[in-house]
């Protein structure tokens, strides 16, 4: 796990020698209104790493580096936008395997069902709902962790030479390219939606506002706490 300035920088030089990395990030949204970035998982051949966002480790270096690759993730929109809300961080280029399975007509594309039919792995389950800003990390998460971004690299090789078999490479890198244009939109919490309650939609008159009134003063209160 890395956590301090002096292990980020031995990482940086093995990053600068490959024009792939394989990226996925964990997050605490199952266990907070207002998410945090929580882990950052990266892969290069034959070196898998940990970052660990909640220390004072200095991270801009990192997306400096990672600007000038080729980010390959499983499902890109989630951590392209948790990243940049998070560390500034924009892609300049992205390799998404849920896109290239679907246009080789692949119709289960979760990434331990891509895991298995390409490299024969099956990925143990377990700490999908988990806390991720847990620490110390326990040795089962953090091999969940790892195990979202060590096969991405091999994927994407062998979905890149079917993509590319069938004729549809330049659709996927349009694809990518809309990707990474749709991620860069912010998009707005539907407090609305955010605070749904079962059975509030049959309510009206002073029932409903009985109901609004707690959560409209819980709103007020979360948003001053962050400004």
């Amino acid at each position: 796990m890395i956590q301090t300035d002096s292990e980020l920088s031995r990482l940086l030089p093995t990053l600068a020698t490959v024009d792939r990395v394989a990226v996925d990030t964990e997050a605490d949204s199952l266990h907070c209104y207002f998410e945090k970035l929580c882990l950052i998982q990266i892969s290069v051949p034959g070196h898998d790493y940990l970052v660990d966002p909640l220390t004072n480790v200095d991270l801009a270096p990192l997306a400096d580096v990672l600007r000038q690759k080729e980010i390959v993730l499983q499902g890109a929109d989630f951590d392209l936008r948790l990243l940049r809300r998070s560390l500034g961080f924009v892609a300049t280029r992205i390799f998404d395997t849920v896109i290239a399975a679907r246009l080789i007509g692949i119709r289960t594309f979760s990434l331990a069902a891509l895991v298995e039919k390409f490299c024969g792995v099956t990925l143990a389950k377990g700490s999908q709902k988990a806390n991720w800003a847990r620490r110390p990390l326990p040795p089962h998460m953090a091999e969940y962790a790892m195990n979202d971004t060590r096969y991405l690299l091999p994927l994407a090789e062998k979905l890149e030479a079917d993509l590319r078999e069938r004729g549809r490479w330049e659709w996927f890198q349009q694809s990518c390219a809309r990707a990474l244009e749709q991620a860069s939109v912010q998009r707005s919490r539907d407090d609305e939606e955010a605070w749904r309650i079962s059975g509030a939609g049959k309510l009206a008159g002073r029932a409903a506002a009985v109901l609004r009134e707690p959560i409209r003063l819980a709103m007020e209160l979360i948003t001053r706490s962050l400004t």
